[in-house]
């Protein structure tokens, strides 16, 4: 599977399984900062409304004489770590560290790893430092995404200051025997993930990569990771505590597990919990710093030298952090149960961190769907073995389709042919419209359910694909929803034919002009049918990073709606989740 992000997310996932069947300043802000630019898409992925505080805590000892002068060094610190980086930037400064010609003087301030990603990728927002410690490298894999985007220079990564094991804790005596991210993946064991949002988390980020990783590759092994990513009530949590604290009872008969790193158990220190090491492997919170140029790169490692220590070393262990190897601290241990080294999963694990954001991301999107439905002559044609009409079909099986969207999504059905209203080619059968919304004494999705039954092809009807495509689009992208995936379903048993229409090359020039990124509206194509020119619509519908499938049979288009919700995260129909 392939993901590019922070490219708005495409439509085409949902129904591709139908195939198968700028500079530093002098110092922290000592004052909270809200991002008051709208975040671009990217940011959404990482941040999503997450307010962006820095409180600078100073530091700074006096240069003692003998000192040539002061080089500064403005350090923003992850709250997981800060108290330790404090303690080891006071003891440092008054050592009177030489670099650059001067003593390097530290000044570290807290803020939250996702707030320093807005700074790093090159975004107006944020705090801007000289050097920054983020909980997790797969930090810096976003912002690597977001640089390109904006033209900002990557990081300079310099060393790891800490490291804490991403371990499972699940109520003590409810289940015996270890645990596996392949068991949890793929739903055995009796056990129920939990884990912390990984859009603000890190940690969350490791449990969905392990997970997806687990879960392997194939048609049915991904049904598993969808349920992880759909989760339930409870099943996820703002943060490692509450997701800790919110560890009770279990959820339909299965024991909660929850994903979470080591110091958070170290820090909650509840004897009614029970930690585990991940038998397959697992990933760290690595701590890295980062240097946000070439020339802050020499003094930054000076101080990560400092972190690396037998002094840093004992600041890290105070907080419930291990040093940077992850050997096991008794202090923890004794705390945590968790006396041996994690087994690494290695740093390729760490490469799809975008691409499982993007599934979680998918998820958790709306649908707002307008069906284009052909009415053309040719939908009178009877379907091999069922005594029913293409139309008969098509529309009692989108009608029965819609019963399994959730009451929030929003529906509308266009029917098309030709001369269907005047000289259009297309006609409105019923408005886009929340399908638990009320209206003439029902509700929207009744009287879809009403429509599409109604709905009969004309004999006399030629295809008016193009205009229709068209005037679909645009209705669609008029009332664009940012929080939903926005598209036009083309059902079809035919090719274009409408000799006052307009042309594939004109239809195709006015999609590109007017897709925009930035609200991306895409056309999905559904074909069915001998007649059907499937490559045109294919064509058409890759303009607005869309795409056009062939079906054997409309009776199939139901099974699509009952596997919307993970055909979401599927680029790959022939590697789409069953279930």
């Amino acid at each position: 599977m392939t993901v590019a992000v922070p490219q708005p997310v495409s439509a085409a996932p949902v129904l591709q399984g139908m195939i198968a069947l700028a500079p530093p300043g002098p110092s922290l802000p000592p004052t909270a900062h809200r991002q008051r630019k709208r975040p671009p898409v990217w940011a959404l992925i990482v941040v999503a409304g997450v307010l962006v505080a820095a409180t600078a805590v100073a530091v700074v000892a006096q240069v003692t004489a003998g000192c040539g002068g002061t080089v500064r060094l403005n350090v923003a610190v992850d709250p997981a770590v800060a108290p330790a980086v404090n303690a080891v930037a006071r003891r440092f400064n008054a050592e009177k560290h030489e670099v650059d010609g001067g003593c390097l003087q530290v000044v570290a301030g807290s803020v939250p790893s996702p707030g320093m990603v807005t700074s790093l990728g090159g975004d107006q927002g944020g705090v801007k430092a000289d050097a920054y410690v983020l909980d997790s490298s797969m930090w810096l894999t976003v912002v690597g995404q977001a640089a390109r985007r904006t033209g900002a220079a990557a990081p300079v990564k310099v060393a790891q200051v800490a490291e804490s094991p991403v371990v499972f804790v699940r109520p003590k005596g409810a289940m015996r025997g270890p645990l596996s991210w392949q068991g949890l993946a793929q739903g055995t064991g009796g056990h129920m993930l939990r884990i912390a949002e990984p859009q603000h988390n890190a940690s969350g980020m490791v449990a969905l990569l392990m997970a997806r990783q687990a879960a392997g590759d194939g048609e049915k092994a991904l049904a598993g990771f969808t349920r992880i990513l759909q989760g339930g009530q409870g099943s996820v949590a703002p943060h490692a505590l509450a997701a800790l604290q919110g560890l009770g009872a279990g959820g339909g008969g299965r024991t909660p597990v929850v994903a979470v790193p080591e110091q958070a158990v170290w820090a909650a220190r509840a004897s009614h919990l029970e930690t585990l090491m991940p038998t397959d492997r697992t990933l760290s919170l690595d701590f890295p710093m980062v240097a946000a140029s070439k020339e802050k790169a020499q003094a930054a490692r000076g101080f990560a030298a400092a972190m690396r220590s037998a002094a840093g070393r004992a600041e890290l262990a105070k907080v419930g952090l291990r040093a940077p190897g992850g050997a096991p601290v008794k202090a923890i241990s004794d705390v945590t149960g968790l006396a041996g080294a994690a087994v690494d999963a290695g740093p390729g694990a760490q490469r799809s961190v975008l691409e499982v954001l993007e599934m979680w991301r998918r998820m958790r999107l709306g649908t707002r769907m307008l069906a284009l439905i052909d009415v053309s002559g040719s939908m009178n044609e009877v379907v091999p073995g069922t005594g029913r009409t293409r139309m008969a079909v098509t529309a009692g099986e989108v009608n029965g389709g819609m019963a399994l969207l959730p009451d929030t999504a929003e529906v509308g059905v266009w029917t098309f042919a030709t001369r269907m209203n005047g000289a259009l080619p297309y006609r409105e059968l019923s408005p886009m419209g929340r399908l638990d919304a009320l209206e003439d004494g029902g509700t929207h999705r009744a009287d879809l359910q009403r429509t599409l039954g109604q709905v009969r092809a004309k004999p006399d009807g030629d295809t008016g694909l193009h205009d229709s495509v068209l005037a679909a689009f645009r209705s669609v992208k008029a009332g664009y929803r940012p929080d939903m995936l926005n598209f036009v379903l083309v059902l079809t048993d035919g090719r274009h034919d409408h000799a006052g229409g307009i042309s594939e090359q004109k239809l195709m020039a006015e999609l590109k002009k007017e897709y925009d990124p930035a609200k991306p509206v895409q056309v999905i194509g559904l074909a069915f049918g001998p007649d059907v020119d499937l490559p045109a619509l294919q064509r058409i519908a890759t303009v607005t990073g869309g795409a056009a499938y062939q079906i054997q049979d409309p009776r199939q288009i139901r099974e699509l709606f009952r596997r919307s919700a993970a055909l979401k995260i599927c680029d790959d129909p022939r590697q789409c989740p069953t279930g």
